[in-house]
């Protein structure tokens, strides 16, 4: 076997002696550092980090401690320094001062590894355990894969599928089987925790002979996620009301069809036909429905009724109905008086209330918004105008 030359460690980077001029000591490789836990993830990511480095001789004994004669040594002390360091640095304090004062990386890694490695059969428990009870919940379906999968490889590191050793391959096909029956398990204990909207999917994947593997099941299930979601999403936009409904009033009948025009009682001329068998639920009226029921609803603007008292009932109706379009005009614009009233009419009317305000007011005067309570303020042919029997 020939003997391979690593004289050239100076210039050639691909020689394990080759140490780049930004390499240094205090470098972390990985994250989390190495506690009493995590010993199998950290290896294998210690263990990438150093091929990545092209170090990895340096702790699986590839490379013994030369004579202080050879021209290698001094390379081989400085490559060898640096690894220990990058293991420092990668393990918690505590474990690294009980290794502090092993001079090999090799040396080292071993001892990690008969401390941490051994199979903790408390531990293969309670993994097992957490497997079989794990469900998806509130996680998607990205999420639920993951904690599984996290799962699945530390359970594989403690009980990994043994390789046939024999000096004459195996050709039986046993431990062919044995990967497929583990990967099958995947599979089952996947679909098991997925929510119940799942259902049909699972149904037609555990159907399928033989049974895909688990990363083709993660895919339909992704597709299947992303297609449930769109249909709540299509759901919600076709469920959800108009934002325009609360001016269903304005645009389709009263506000449209109102004249301005009274008679000598003091009614107002409607579209509506006479004699019309409509109810209003609201007002307990006729000749009217409760979508367009003024009392519910608000009165249009530009309506003038001639009764005493239609100022004050329109202004108490219109404050009990929220965003009616005279409360949206009125605060919208501080300057526009409300009900068609000129500046100075409508400051005059508030002095007026204000006057009101401290002085005793008869039952008659009060201001209600009870449908009962515009009936009976009405007198001498001065109703409130009801829109040529709108309620009456």
């Amino acid at each position: 076997m020939a003997t391979i030359n690593y004289s050239d460690f100076s210039t050639n980077s691909a020689n394990p002696y080759y140490l780049h001029p930004n390499e240094n000591p205090a470098l972390i490789l990985v994250s989390p550092p190495l506690d009493h836990k995590n010993y199998h993830t950290w290896a294998r990511s210690m263990n990438i980090a150093l091929i990545s480095k092209n170090k990895d001789k340096f702790i699986d004994g590839s490379f013994p401690k030369p004579s202080i004669t050879d021209p290698l040594y001094g390379p081989w002390i400085r490559c060898n320094t640096m690894v220990l360091a990058w293991i420092h640095r990668s393990i918690s304090d505590s474990i690294a001062r009980s290794v502090l004062w092993i001079d090999t990386a090799a040396g080292v890694w071993k001892n990690l590894r008969i401390r941490f490695s051994q199979g903790d059969i408390f531990r293969i428990s309670d993994i097992q355990e957490e497997l079989y009870k794990f469900r998806q919940g509130t996680l998607d379906i990205s999420d639920y894969f993951t904690q599984l999968k996290v799962l699945w490889d530390e359970l594989e590191n403690y009980r990994p599928i043994p390789h046939c050793k024999c000096s004459i391959a195996c050709t039986c096909g046993a431990i062919d089987s044995i990967n497929i029956y583990r990967q099958q398990d995947y599979v089952i204990r996947f679909l098991k925790g997925l929510n119940d909207k799942f259902s049909h999917t699972k149904s037609q994947i555990m159907l399928m002979n033989p049974l895909p593997d688990i990363d083709t099941v993660f895919s339909m299930l992704i597709q299947q996620e992303r297609e449930i979601g769109n249909s709540v999403i299509d759901s919600i936009v076709n469920d959800a009301p108009d934002k325009n409904s609360s001016n269903v009033f304005l645009a389709n009948s009263s506000y449209g069809n109102f004249h301005g025009k009274y008679n000598s009682k003091g009614k107002g001329q409607h579209s509506g036909s006479k004699g019309s068998n409509r109810f209003c639920t609201h007002c307990q009226g006729t000749n009217h429905i409760v979508e367009n029921c003024w009392i519910k609803h608000g009165y249009p603007i530009g309506y003038k009724g001639k009764g005493k008292n239609s100022f004050q009932s329109t202004q108490a109706n219109s404050a009990a109905v929220p965003n009616s379009p005279m409360q949206l005009d009125s605060t919208t614009s501080s300057t526009k008086p409300p009900f068609g009233f000129t500046q100075e009419q409508y400051h005059g009317i508030l002095g007026l209330f204000q006057q009101l305000k401290h002085q005793p007011t008869p039952a008659s005067n009060s201001v209600s918004t009870s449908p009962l309570a515009f009936n009976s303020q009405s007198s001498n042919g001065n109703e409130l105008y009801q829109g040529s029997d709108w309620y009456s």
